[in-house]
């Protein structure tokens, strides 16, 4: 959340600050007390009022038409140039220069010489102001967020505005320091000085509590931010994730359904995170059939994970035909030999379960060349109850004995083996 040079200078150069209105604000909450009107108004009418010499005026005149004409580099030079006085010379000229310097994107020269103007307390009241809040607000742009926090404070206790913006920029400043807790007061100030709900101010409100693992309150603020700016459709999944966090994964469902009807997910990892809730809620079959639609449009990148994700709820749904077409599909694209093998396992053993018997035999074979040796034993036994329900007596035993050979599987290698014997006995035929 970090502020560019253009939104900082739009308006910099030789322009008075605009007065806000006050905005009833905790101030002890900021930390800081803000002055009333009348200790404002009392200590500007205070402040002494200076003119720049006749030369200094005259420089900044001839340096200000020159940027009137977008010669920027011009009327910098032209300033550079000048020797003033030490004090209120000095100090006016360099708000000028250091304006110039920020609309020529040189910040680092803009706030070392803007510091040092508004460090000496000279300047009349207006240029004051406009010289802290930029103080601030380059600050915050060069990441000297703590020194950010100092001019944009000052500036608060000068003017006495409650200004959105400058809050925001203070919250930002803390976020950027991980000072989490202390975000909350300057967004709330931000909020009541603003006429329009701000997307940026719920955002530093959601992180605060997040990153304080607080995420019920941040579900709170989304839901507000929301209801206000319901055109932010980013949130809806970030509201999802919120009550995953919490366990609440109905209303994360729910959430994400919403916005997946209205149109608002576009990313991939959304349509993930719908497909897992999914499945977590006991719905297997959307699981797969929405995997499957942003597989086939694109959206999903094609993997022999995702296929094998789309198999596994398929399983899960009891759609076993289509479970056993993505289970062949996740084995030929896959690279990883063990994973290969293991969809292939599965992909057999499902034809076994859809009655495919013969034809299971098939991808159980491919899994034998890909699978670990001690992998071997559950493939063997397999094997022979895919020949076995499919009719083929001598193989089946074949491969009940080569599963014998593994200790996991011998116990029930030898029950098979006997009830395949005594199965082809009485159908009269002969196995040796």
């Amino acid at each position: 959340m970090k502020y560019t040079a253009k939104a900082f200078v739009s308006a910099l150069a030789f322009i008075s600050v605009m007065l806000t209105t006050s905005v009833p604000a905790k101030a002890q909450d900021l930390g800081f007390n803000i002055p009333d009107k009348e200790t404002v108004e009392a200590q500007k009418k205070a402040r002494e009022n200076k003119a720049a010499s006749q030369s200094i005026g005259r420089a900044i005149m001839d340096a200000f038409e020159l940027y009137e004409q977008e010669k920027i580099k011009e009327a910098i030079a032209v300033l550079e140039e000048q020797d003033p006085e030490p004090g209120y010379d000095s100090a006016y000229l360099a708000r000028f220069l250091g304006n110039l310097y920020a609309a020529d994107e040189r910040m680092g020269d803009a706030l070392r010489i803007l510091k040092d103007a508004v460090d000496q307390n000279v300047l009349g009241w207006n240029d004051q102001a406009a010289g802290l809040k930029l103080v601030g607000q380059i600050s915050l742009q060069e990441e000297k967020y703590e020194q950010s926090l100092e001019y944009l404070r000052k500036w608060v206790q000068f003017t006495g505005q409650r200004d959105a913006g400058v809050f925001e920029y203070m919250a930002n400043a803390h976020y950027q320091l991980k000072n989490f807790a202390k975000i909350i007061p300057f967004a709330r100030a931000s909020m009541a000085a603003s006429e329009e709900p701000n997307k940026n101010i719920y955002n530093l409100m959601m992180a605060s509590y997040y990153e304080r693992k607080m995420y019920s309150d941040a579900i709170r603020i989304l839901e507000e931010g929301l209801n206000k700016l319901p055109e932010v459709t980013s949130w809806w999944p970030q509201l999802a994730q919120f009550y995953m966090l919490e366990e609440n994964y109905g209303k994360s469902l729910q959430t994400m359904e919403v916005a997946y009807l209205a149109g608002y997910l576009d990313k991939e990892n959304q349509y993930k995170m719908l497909v897992q809730l999914y499945d977590n809620e006991g719905i297997p079959y959307k699981a797969a059939a929405t995997m499957e639609k942003h597989i086939e449009a694109g959206d999903i990148e094609d993997t022999a994970k995702n296929y094998a994700t789309v198999a596994n709820s398929y399983h899960r749904a009891k759609e076993l035909e289509e479970a056993v077409a993505w289970y062949g599909r996740a084995a030929e694209l896959s690279d990883d030999a063990e994973d290969k093998g293991e969809y292939y396992r599965k992909q057999g053993d499902l034809m076994i379960l859809n009655q495919q018997y013969i034809a299971a035999t098939d991808p159980l074979k491919k899994a034998l060349d890909f699978l670990a040796r001690d992998e071997e034993g559950r493939i063997y036994m397999s094997l022979a109850e895919a020949y076995f329900y499919g009719g083929d007596y001598r193989q089946a035993m074949r491969y009940v004995d080569e599963a014998a050979t593994f200790d996991g599987q011998r116990r029930s290698a030898r029950s098979w083996k006997g009830y395949i014997q005594s199965t082809a006995k009485r159908k009269g035929i002969e196995l040796d």
